[in-house]
């Protein structure tokens, strides 16, 4: 092996292979114990040494000299037993040391029967690893992969995510495997919502079996994608988060639900307001006309905050949230009007659902739609938005190319997920650059029936404020064949 190349195998204690080098190992601990043996003399004798070097050196020889004699065939043991003190700083050091060189060795060892023994362990993480590869050899990533996940099989291991670090380094975080449906079935959604927080579901902790996922509201951004197809669970993930919508409601200014295939997803909801009738939930199911409305009402609500932020000196919204829900999408951008009035309401209806995804973010705007592809073409979803649709939940996807239409090769790769193989609840989500790999918890058809919506007060002086914006907006605001009135009937100018 190349001399060079020794320092990476724990400064040359064993080879690429993991083969110990006996002659050098057994050196260092000699080393080791000399060096720690006149440290520990220093220490315990430090009154009576000058800080001379040169007085140093002849104080350790006195020392040996006067105190015992090694002539004596018992002094040496004499020796030991008594000023064993000496040698406890030695021991410790000798035992970390041959620790993790074994440690090290095995490890080397463990890629070398893989075929990866250009690798070498470069850091220890608290939930993984580091490995380097060495400055001669070249990284084949794909390979890498592949062997690693054999060597995880072969050891039992849970899950992990590989990634590269840099065009040198790969890391390893060891994760456990998500929780089966059978280790979830006795959990329920309601013990887990918390306080400004989206519960997602479970995955493998990195010490648990089952550790919640939970992401700030404030953190979130501002559109959503539940994808996969049809019977993969997308209605379920949906009310899961719905559940830590509805449980931190006072942040809710209002939430919009938008069904038309049947309206059988927003009926819930329907119920919901009937019962509590708070006046922020609105669903949308047969009236196109009338969802083209609220969309122009949303247009102006979103332009009238971005002048509240500006003239406030705010950068976004932290509260009083506005969530608007598609429930598939596609039957709403994809729709064929019947007439030239229809044609004109449904292009603006689209122009404003992809503005609302270009730059509702600061405004508070939440947008979620559902749909079983991802591509552009037959689903409705133009470049801009999926461009602009940041956090993705894929469930179970049958075609690579709706799989890679959502999240990239790669990243499954390298955490070893395969889409086309998900069981019930399973997804992995995509939130900007974090990827989680999931299970959510089953949501029952009554869940309405569990869910308490706290009373809620009016802001009225945010209520004001935002009026006045509105208003503002309004006199420079094209409503074509809608008025005021229809927007806003209890807006005061």
């Amino acid at each position: 092996m190349n001399n060079a190349n020794n320092k990476f195998y724990e400064f040359g204690s064993f080879d690429k292979f993991g083969n110990l080098n006996s002659s050098y190992f057994v050196m260092m601990n000699i080393f080791i114990i000399i060096i720690t043996y006149l440290i520990s003399v220093a220490i315990f004798n430090y009154k009576h040494f000058s800080f001379d070097i040169g007085n140093i050196i002849n104080n350790y020889i006195t020392y040996f000299k006067n105190v015992y004699y090694f002539s004596d065939s018992y002094g040496l043991l004499k020796y030991l037993i008594v000023d064993y003190k000496y040698f406890i700083l030695s021991l410790i050091f000798v035992v970390l040391y041959v620790y993790n060189v074994f440690n090290a060795k095995l490890e080397q060892r463990k890629l070398a029967n893989f075929g990866l023994e250009d690798y070498y362990l470069y850091k220890k993480l608290k939930n993984g690893v580091i490995y380097k590869i060495l400055p001669s050899a070249i990284m084949d990533y794909e390979k890498f992969t592949k062997q690693f996940e054999n060597i995880l099989q072969r050891n039992n291991k849970g899950s992990c995510e590989i990634s590269r670090v840099d065009k040198t380094s790969i890391k390893i975080i060891y994760k456990n495997k998500i929780p089966t449906i059978e280790q979830l079935k006795d959990y329920k959604i309601q013990d887990y919502l918390k306080k400004d927080k989206l519960f997602l579901g479970f995955e493998g902790g990195l010490i648990k079996n089952i550790e919640p996922i939970y992401i700030d509201f404030k953190d979130l951004p501002h559109s959503f994608a539940l994808l996969g197809t049809s019977g993969g669970g997308k209605s379920n993930s949906l009310n899961h988060i719905l559940f830590s919508i509805f449980y931190n409601f006072n942040n809710v200014y209002e939430l919009n639900f938008i069904d038309f295939k049947g309206g059988v997803e927003s009926e819930p909801y329907n119920r919901l307001e009937q019962k509590y009738k708070t006046n922020k939930i609105n669903t949308y199911t047969t009236s196109r006309f009338e969802l083209y409305k609220k969309l122009v009402k949303l247009d102006i609500i979103n332009k009238a905050r971005q002048q509240y932020l500006k003239d406030k000196g705010l950068k976004k919204f932290k509260t009083n949230f506005i969530y608007v829900f598609f429930d598939e999408i596609a039957e709403i951008m994809d729709y064929t009007p019947f007439d030239k009035v229809e044609k004109e309401q449904h292009n603006r209806t689209k122009e404003i659902i992809e503005s609302l995804f270009r730059t509702g973010r600061s405004q508070g705007f939440k947008l979620f739609f559902a749909t079983q592809i991802f591509t552009t073409i037959g689903s409705g979803i133009s470049n801009s938005i999926k461009t602009n649709t940041i956090f993705r939940i894929l469930h179970k996807t049958e075609s690579d190319e709706g799989i890679h239409s959502v999240i990239d090769k790669e990243p499954l790769e390298e955490r070893g997920i395969n889409p086309k193989t998900f069981g019930v609840g399973e997804v992995v989500i995509k939130n900007e650059n974090l990827y989680y790999h999931c299970r959510s918890l089953y949501v029952p058809d009554d869940f309405i029936n569990y869910i308490q919506l706290p009373k809620t007060k009016i802001d009225v002086d945010f209520e004001n404020e935002i009026n006045k914006y509105i208003n503002i907006i309004l006199k420079e605001y094209k409503l074509n064949d809608l008025t005021k009135d229809d927007l806003f009937p209890n807006l005061k100018t």
